[in-house]
């Protein structure tokens, strides 16, 4: 689709019912910057909208599927279209509204996880219908590791899929799990071996194409109800919250060792 924009951090392609929007900044292993959540936020709400696209498919360049948010680069600059809106929610921030879009899109959309999936490239799979992987990925949100708190719904869906004592368990020490372990977890939906991942991806994607759109779209709708009836009112909760664990000194020793390439000394405040 010609008139797609194009977005920094971000390709699109489609190929039939198909659309794949791919994670390319394979240099910073796709570290996520606000242009690339903005760009596949608008992407998915228009394939959302064109009868033609039946899946959405989002995967990453090179040998990560996203590292995570850029934190040594940064992640660039928020564009003004975010501020818009009234009211209580006025602003919920872009990462909610790109987990709101992906969820309320009427087709499915797959995380096609193809290297190491963390921070907001997690947040991005979490939110997705299907999450498939190669058998060599790691996955893990790991910024409490970092003293960083940026739950963006993760908090709220992740329980949801796997129980509360595994995703505490994830959440609060940041740790990395193995393809097996995330799909034992329930976190993915299935796994392939490297060599056979093109093929057996395209398989996937293939029959999902192929199948009754619209049927999809019910259970989708359905199955997400009551975490989107949430979503709202629970990001309010979690920005306030987010604010006060980010004006902690322990806040800006974790990425400040991180960028220093040593290990962070917290003192709990």
């Amino acid at each position: 689709n010609s008139a797609m924009k194009d977005y920094e951090g971000l390709t699109f392609e489609r190929e039939g019912g198909v659309a794949t929007i791919t994670l390319n900044r394979p240099e910073r292993l796709n570290a996520i910057l606000f242009s690339m959540i903005e760009g596949i936020t608008e992407i998915v709400d228009e394939c959302g909208r064109d009868d033609d696209i039946r899946v959405i498919v989002i995967t990453g360049a090179g040998r990560a599927f996203s590292s995570g948010d850029d934190i040594v680069g940064g992640m660039g600059d928020r564009s003004e279209g975010w501020r818009q809106g009234v009211g209580l929610f006025t602003d919920l921030g872009p990462h909610h509204l790109l987990v709101k879009t992906i969820m309320e899109a009427p087709k499915p959309v797959v995380a096609a996880i193809n290297g190491r999936c963390h921070g907001a490239g997690w947040v991005t799979a979490l939110a997705c219908d299907f999450r498939v992987a190669r058998d060599d990925v790691l996955i893990g949100d790991i910024r409490a590791e970092k003293a960083i708190f940026a739950g963006q719904t993760v908090p709220l869906i992740l329980p949801r899929l796997i129980g509360q004592s595994r995703a505490m368990d994830l959440l609060i020490t940041g740790r990395v799990i193995d393809a097996a372990e995330a799909e034992r977890y329930g976190i993915l939906a299935r796994v392939w071996p490297a060599d056979d991942w093109d093929a057996e991806l395209a398989t996937f994607i293939g029959e999902l194409a192929e199948g009754p759109t619209k049927t999809y779209a019910a259970w989708k709708m359905t199955v997400n109800r009551s975490v989107l009836a949430e979503l709202d009112g629970y990001v309010d909760y979690e920005r306030r919250i987010a604010t006060l664990a980010r004006a902690t000194d322990d806040a800006v020793e974790g990425p400040l060792s991180f960028r220093e390439k040593r290990d962070p000394h917290f003192t709990g405040h």
